[in-house]
């Protein structure tokens, strides 16, 4: 009979969870990270938003532009609320040409719709410069392509100085989007030698 060898008897393992104590000094460190992030998210979303609208302005712009061209007809780019261009835009063609001065709206079931844009979000303005002119023909907010694809006024005359511009502005950083009479359309960061309407685009 053999011998009965010796039963070695390891000592169980301890399972340890987190303490309370480093518990808290993950959550500090992920909100220390948190707080370190959360600006720079919230500018790279500001910038986001500022060049997407500013883009979208633009492809509204150069939508009309073509349709007026292909169309042979007026094409219009107005404020949504006919009034500001914070209430959005829309791009139409005057099919039965009968918009004035006095009414400067798409009409519903006759006039054709190019593009439609929503408001623009509450971090984003247009504020008004020297170097600007907001769209402005006579006061009233508009743009308008002639069915050679010329940006005109309502009476036919070209912009005084050739040339459309507007900013956006986000709280830290501008776009200017700037259309001049023969129909070239571009976004840019506002500069004098560069990016100035003053300039007559170039």
């Amino acid at each position: 009979m053999k011998p009965k060898l010796p039963t070695l008897r390891l000592p169980a393992l301890r399972r340890r969870g987190m303490t309370l104590v480093e518990l808290m000094v993950v959550i500090a460190m992920i909100a220390i990270l948190l707080g370190i992030a959360s600006p720079s998210f919230i500018a790279y979303r500001r910038n986001a938003e500022l060049s997407s609208t500013s883009n979208e302005f633009l492809a509204a712009l150069s939508a009309a532009r073509a349709e007026a061209m292909k169309r042979q007809l007026r094409a219009f780019v107005v404020p949504a609320d006919g009034a500001t261009w914070a209430s959005g835009w829309i791009a139409f063609v005057d099919v039965n040409s009968n918009v004035t001065a006095g009414t400067l709206t798409m009409e519903e079931g006759t006039d054709f719709e190019v593009t439609r844009h929503a408001a623009l979000p509450a971090s984003l303005s247009t504020p008004a410069s020297a170097d600007v002119t907001g769209f402005l023909s006579g006061g009233v907010p508009y743009a308008m392509f002639n069915g050679s694809g010329f940006m005109v006024q309502l009476d036919g005359a070209f912009p005084p100085g050739g040339v459309h511009a507007i900013d956006l502005y986000n709280g830290t950083d501008t776009r200017r989007i700037i259309a001049n009479t023969t129909g070239r359309l571009r976004v840019c960061k506002p500069d004098p030698v560069t990016c100035s309407a003053a300039a007559g685009g170039i």
